[in-house]
Formats: C-alpha cells, structure tokens, sequence
C-alpha cells in the first residue's frame, strides 16, 4: 500500500514541475495551447495528490501498520473519526494535506481565472504549481507519510491523548485552509509586478479570496484557542506559545493587508504595502509551518527535530528575493506620488496608521517567539520570553489598534474638520469617561484592565454611533447596499466583543484549589460546591475516574458538574479532562486536581472565567462580518 501511495506522490511531483514548467514558458510567450496543456496537467496533479491521499486514509480506517506514520498515530481502538484526522495529526501526514490544499486552491483558480489574460494567469498559476510541489518535493524526500517498517506490528502507538479531542476535527483544517488561501493572494500581486502593472486590479480581484483565507485563519486560531481551553486543563486560552504566535502573526499581517488594500482602491495609495503585506502573510504561513515541522523551538505542538526547516528556509528565501526582485524593478512606479496629502484626520490615514500598528505588534512578537533562535546566535546560553514579555509589549499596539478601529469608522476618506470632530467623537468619550468611573467606584484598580475597558467602550460607541448616523441619513438599505464598510463593522464589533471577554476573563478570574473528603461542600465565588463519590468509567481505548460535583446557588441546586482524569491504554500518564458550565456571563471550570481512595480525598481546582464566552462570540461575529463583506461590491462609500 505504500508503494501505490508513493507513485501517486510521484505522479503528483512529475505533473508538479511540468506544470510549473509550462506556466513560465506560458509567462514568456503568451501561449494559450501551452498554458491549457499546464492547466490540464496541474488538474492532473490534484489527482494524484487526491489519490495519494486517499490511500493514507485508508490506510489509517483500516490499521495498516506496516506504514510507519499509520504505526505512530493510530490503535486498533482509536476512535475511528480520530484515525481519519491522523491525516493532518502527523508531520508528513499534515504536509501531504496543505499540499493538496494548494492543488485544489489552484484548480479552483484555473477555473476562476480562464478568461484572464495569458501572461497574468500563468504567473498566478506557476506560483500555486512551484508551492504544491514543494510540498511533495517534502513529502516524498524529507518525510514520506508512505514509508513502510520492515514488519507488520500487531498494534499502533496510538494518538496523543490531547488531540482526542473534537478540536483536532476542526481546528488543523481551518487553520490549514487560512495559510493555503495566501497563495493565491501572493500568486496575483506576483503576477501584476511580473505583468508591470501598478493598479489595483490584483487586489480587487483577490480581495473576496483574502477575506475568506483571512475567515478561516481568525476561525482556525480561535478554534486553537477554545480547544487548549477545554483540553489542556488550566483554564486559559492563549499561551503565547511559539505556534500559537505562529499562527497570529499572519493574521496580523493579513488584517493590515486587508486595510491597506482599500487606500490601494480607493486612493491609489500605499501599493508597496500592499504588495509587501501580500508576501509577508503568506511567508509567515510556511514561517509557522517551518517553526511547527522543525523543532527548532519547544512547544506543546512543535514536532520532533527535522531537516524540514532548512527546506522552508530556503522556499521563504528564494520565493522572497524572487518576488522583491520584480517589487523593485517597478519601485518607481509604486511609490505614492502625492504622500504629502495623506491626512491623518482621514480614514485612510486611520489605515496607514493601522498599518505600522500591526506591523509593529508583528515585529515584537516575532522577535519574542524567535529569541531562542536569535540569542543562540550569539550568546552562549539560549534566552526565552515568557509570557510577562509578550503582555507588556503586546498591550499598547492592542490599545492602539483598539483606538483606530474606533476612530476609522467615524472618519471619512477625505481629511475631516476638526469640529466635526468634536461632535461625532462626543459620545465615544463620555461613554470611555463612563465606563472608566463605573469600574473605578465599584472597586475595581488595576490600571490596565481598566485602561483597555475604556478604549474598548470608545470603540463600540463609535461603532454605534456610525451605524445610526448613517441609517439615518441613508435609511436601513444602506446597511445592504454597502456591505463591504457595514461587514467592516461587524468584524469591528466582534472583536470588541472579544476585547471585553479577553479583558474580563484575564484580569478579573477567580481561582481556588481546595483538597476535601467525598460527600464535603465548599465556597467559591458566590457559588457552593458539594463533592461526591469518585466513579469510574471504562471507554473503547481509556478508562475515566471522575468526581460529580453539585453545584448549588443561594442553596438551589444548578447542577452537576464532572472533572475527569483519563488514563489511556497508550500512554502512562492520566490527563485531565476539565468540566464546564458555560454562560454569558462567565464559565465554572472545573479540574480534578487530584484524588485518593485509600487516603479519601479528592482534589479540585475551581476557576471562574467572567465573560469568555464573549470570545468565542465575538469570533462567530467576525466570521459573520467577513462573509457579508465578502459579498459587497466595489468601491461604495459609507
């Protein structure tokens, strides 16, 4: 079965390059006949990619452990639904999946784009053919998810209990279809510095793709982030650990993509920004690939150490200087000729800003997530931030985006007088006065929480208040007319929506670690918790032990809520396996600690997180903000 899967990978390769091949020639000639010979054969590639693919999820269903990566990630009890996610749970596995990803992508955009102009397609399209095999060149020579042992095992080594989870069913392929989707954004600004064209046609034309890769990204991060939150068993959601900021960097990049992309639209403005942020957010996608596969840096997601990395090193390098080769032959014709207009009481000057904002907030994460790397360059001992460093670095670029995204929508595209000002920015500031007040009289003194609540209340005013300003002088059908600044707005409410529940559940949580004996109560944050018996449960690959607790308010009994800890056939040591009573405002999480029989005690930690689950609203309200932006026109003023 190996072997069959490796002559579709090697069918997959051969098409790979004669595609690529054809695409260039195509670039030079203009010729159709060559480049619908290329276009048939990168269809020819996604088949055999498709063919390979499928062989490795039957392989997985069916327990064929004579392949290695079968052997390595799945049992004969596993799950089934956990095998076929084997597909993406491994390092060559994952690889073969974002490099048939990139083949359907391309295949989506041959059809899309057959009427385009020769030149330009064949560039967008050679970009797609030369990254799809790459990932097969990886798959085939680096790490072959194919490769067969010299016996057949009687049993796998099972799949890290941690990724037994729903998430791993949703979180990797959306995440995975947020870094695929830039290649085709790259491919088309490649294509107009190839083709010397320094409109905004690409853009335009790609904008409906980056917003929905820009979708998938903020679902597939968030998803990452729900997920530790539920599995990992220590209340929290976010980490900055070294992949987790690997996935946000590109986010990043791609939301200041995003902005920049409509002062290229609108103003003929900011094209080297744009251009650039196109190559940055797809380059840190392998960037998170090459952090992830190489094993350079420790993680709780990270692979063990490979030679993938000098791989990635060298695609990110020489697809770079490719790229800015051709940016800077035409630099000329890209620089803004009139950047003495730009106005900052604008909203594009409002988008330039946002630019440097998350450009600067990308740069210090980077440089926190790659000092490992960098301070072992040139001290003898390697030096690692923690999570103090990218809280106080992270935090003013947050205020400011905070800031911008309140301002933007209040401003027009042309400079504003400084009254009117005055009069539209009035109720934002009153409420930030209000909000301010009413944490500091009820008792509330960090700085910082109240700080960012504040500026998160100006935000949200000034989304209201351009909204009703705008019904009432355009009427309701503006709100449809317009999708492309109201699903703007949306996307701004949500992640203010987010700004309250990232504030709220990390500044103001309550946590207790109690030891008692079953049938004992004990009180924690308004709420009585009474401990029960210890249980045990066997499952298809795991035996569970968990401790019922009953939750009572003002002595009426809510609920009853169940910590596990799992212990896997597989694996020696048990994992925790959180309880969860989720409402608007805030989750009661709870964790068996720990547990004796013969000693009769049960350890519990019980957190309470207020308003999380605004953060995992507001991301549904971002999704939704995206796809109705997605369906607007172009270019139509608020």
């Amino acid at each position: 079965m190996g072997q069959l899967g490796n002559l579709f990978q090697i069918l997959g390769l051969v098409s790979g390059f004669a595609a690529f091949g054809m695409y260039v020639y195509a670039m030079q000639t203009q010729n159709k006949s060559t480049a619908k010979t290329a276009d048939m054969i990168m269809i020819g590639q996604l088949v055999a990619f498709s063919l390979a693919s499928c062989v490795l999820i039957y392989a997985l269903a069916t327990g064929y452990f004579k392949m290695e990566y079968v052997a390595q990630y799945t049992d004969l009890k596993l799950p089934f639904i956990y095998k076929i996610s084997g597909w993406w749970a491994g390092q060559a596995g994952s690889l073969l999946f974002w490099g048939w990803l990139v083949a359907v992508f391309a295949v989506i955009e041959i059809f899309r784009t057959r009427n385009y102009d020769t030149k330009y397609r064949s560039t967008v399209l050679a970009v797609s053919a030369l990254t799809s095999t790459f990932f097969l060149i990886l798959t085939i020579f680096v790490t072959n998810p194919f490769k067969e042992l010299d016996f057949f095992p009687a049993d796998g080594m099972g799949m890290n209990p941690l990724l037994q989870n729903p998430g791993m069913l949703y979180h990797p392929p959306t995440l995975f279809l947020g870094y695929v989707g830039y290649t085709i954004t790259v491919g088309h600004a490649f294509a107009a510095l190839f083709n010397r064209d320094s409109s905004s046609n690409w853009f335009v034309d790609t904008r409906k793709w980056t917003i929905i890769t820009w979708v998938f990204l903020t679902i597939g991060i968030v998803l990452g982030g729900e997920w530790a939150y539920v599995e990992l068993g220590w209340g929290g959601y976010w980490a900055w650990d070294p992949v987790e900021n690997a996935s946000l960097l590109p986010w990043l990049t791609s939301t200041a993509l995003l902005h920049s992309g409509m002062v290229f639209e609108r103003r003929n403005k900011l094209k080297i920004w744009t251009h650039m942020l196109a190559l940055i957010s797809f380059q840190l996608c392998l960037f998170g690939t090459f952090i992830t596969r190489s094993g350079v840096l420790d993680s709780v997601h990270s692979f063990a150490k490979s030679s993938l990395g000098y791989f990635f090193l060298a695609f990110i390098v020489i697809t770079s200087a490719v790229f800015l080769y051709y940016l800077f032959k035409m630099i000329d014709e890209l620089k803004d000729k009139d950047e003495h207009q730009f106005s900052f009481l604008s909203r594009d000057g409002m988008f330039f800003l946002a630019n440097w904002f998350f450009l600067g907030l990308t740069i210090v994460i980077g440089i926190g997530t790659m000092m490992p790397i960098i301070s072992g360059l040139i001290l003898p001992d390697k030096i690692t931030v923690g999570i103090p460093y990218f809280n106080k670095v992270s935090a003013p670029f947050f205020v400011l985006i905070l800031l911008a995204s309140g301002i933007a929508p209040l401003l027009g595209h042309g400079k504003a007088e400084t009254k009117d000002l005055v009069k539209k920015f009035a109720p934002s500031v009153l409420a930030m006065i209000a909000a301010v007040a009413a944490l500091v009289v009820t008792g509330h003194t960090q700085p910082l929480p109240i700080l960012l609540t504040g500026f998160t209340t100006f935000s949200l005013v000034a989304i209201l208040v351009s909204v009703i300003t705008n019904v009432k002088k355009g009427g309701v059908k503006v709100l449809v007319n317009n999708r492309r600044y109201y699903g703007g707005l949306i996307i701004h409410l949500g992640v203010v929506m987010m700004a309250y529940g990232i504030i709220a559940s990390s500044f103001y949580n309550d946590k207790k670690d109690v030891t008692v004996a079953p049938g004992e109560s004990f009180e924690f944050s308004g709420y009585t918790l009474k401990v029960g018996e210890l249980a045990a449960e066997e499952r298809a690959n795991y035996v569970g032990v968990y401790a019922p607790v009953t939750v009572f308010k003002n002595g009426k009994e809510l609920m009853t809520l169940a910590p596990e800890r799992r212990f896997y056939e597989k694996n020696e040591q048990a994992f925790a396996e959180v309880a969860i009573s989720s409402k608007l405002h805030g989750d009661l999480y709870l964790i068996l600690a720990s547990y004796s029989k013969t000693e009769n005690f049960v350890g519990i930690q019980a957190v309470f997180q207020p308003f999380i689950a605004w953060v995992w609203i507001g991301c549904i309200v971002m999704v939704i903000g995206g796809l109705y932006g997605a369906t607007g026109g172009k270019k139509k003023n608020a």
